[in-house]
């Protein structure tokens, strides 16, 4: 059965960095990209960062023309990876500050629909 396992996170004080991970099990993992969302305490869920499952493959629409992207706020402060071979994603967060506070989760990308909408749907 396909699964997400996150790990990492914890307090953190403000101006610290955290890493993120997100390991895969029960599907071709380097066949799919990878979301990352957020949610803080009485929030709704909030786009974060987007991986295309290949660096070589582009996301061709209005807002999206990288192998990785950032939602604004974390724009300049995030950092993304993924190792297919251990069916693993990270995401780095830098310069934490309250507004990091939240649930962060990882998803996989099956549709080529603009990430960033999926919020308000």
């Amino acid at each position: 059965q396909p699964r997400l396992q996150e790990a990492g996170g914890g307090l953190r004080a403000p101006g610290d960095s955290v890493i993120l991970s997100c390991r895969g099990s029960g599907f071709t993992f380097r066949n799919y990209g990878i979301l990352w969302y957020r949610q803080a305490p009485g929030g709704s869920l909030e786009w974060v960062s987007v991986i295309s499952f290949d660096p070589t493959i582009f996301f061709f629409d209005d807002h999206y023309s990288s192998q990785i992207q950032f939602g604004s706020a974390v724009q300049g402060r995030a950092t993304a990876s993924r190792d297919n071979s251990r069916s693993v994603a990270s995401l780095s967060l830098h310069l934490l500050h309250a507004g990091d506070r939240a649930l962060y989760f990882c998803a996989v990308r099956t549709e080529t629909q603009n990430p960033a909408e999926v919020e308000h749907k």
